[in-house]
């Protein structure tokens, strides 16, 4: 398998989302998968479209800002968007972005690639780095390195964030789990089901501090 990981650094978001995904590049070699890192200033639309471009490659990951219709890069432009995400055809996507399954996955899914994503806002607190690290990355995890089924991936991964949130309601970090439960609701994995998924934004979230992408 050969994959590119996307993973800009800019904002205090993408500064902690950025070592999130160290944990996924260091997955990656530990698997096998051949992967190109794009970071920071490498994390831009011409050198995606370059890599996309090439032979073989089966995984796009994207850490980690993105909107209902791009994925954003170091230089705060779309990397991907509805011009030219016709190059995730036939892929698997595994991001992090904040809203993009809600338009971009469901586009990719039609051309006929497969997205694992957000069709919300998510957040995260600073108080349970380590845990939203473990939620988020868990369904690479399960899919990826473990060779799980898309289904299997997705239901475990939620699962993750449910024990996660309770854990941290037992920790007394009351914020940290409205969020990380919101975060589990609102990940979808388009894997050639019709995405169908429509979820609003929680009473909750304007009621903690948090870092949004």
């Amino acid at each position: 398998m050969k994959g590119i990981l996307i993973r800009p650094r800019f904002d205090d978001p993408t500064k902690y989302t950025f070592d999130f995904a160290a944990e996924i590049l260091a997955w990656c070699r530990q698997a096998g998968i051949s992967v190109v890192e794009l970071a920071e200033t490498e994390a831009i639309r011409s050198r995606v479209e370059e890599e996309l471009a090439k032979e073989g490659v089966d995984l796009f990951i994207h850490y980690d800002h993105g909107n209902e219709d791009a994925l954003i890069g170091q230089d705060k432009n779309a990397v991907i968007d509805a011009d030219n995400c016709q190059l995730l055809k036939g892929k698997e996507v595994y991001t992090l972005a904040c809203l993009s399954a809600k338009n971009l996955g469901a586009r990719v899914w039609r051309i006929g690639g497969k997205y694992w994503g957000y069709v919300d806002v998510v957040s995260f607190t600073t108080d349970a780095l380590p845990e939203f690290r473990r939620a988020f990355n868990s369904g690479f995890l399960f899919r990826f390195v473990e060779g799980d089924t898309p289904q299997n991936a997705l239901s475990r991964a939620k699962s993750v964030f449910d024990q996660l949130s309770l854990e941290l309601v037992d920790d007394g970090k009351t914020m940290a789990a409205l969020a990380m439960r919101y975060d589990g609701d609102i990940l979808v994995y388009y894997n050639g089901h019709k995405p169908t998924t429509k979820k609003k934004l929680g009473p909750f979230c304007l009621l903690w501090r948090r870092l949004r992408r």
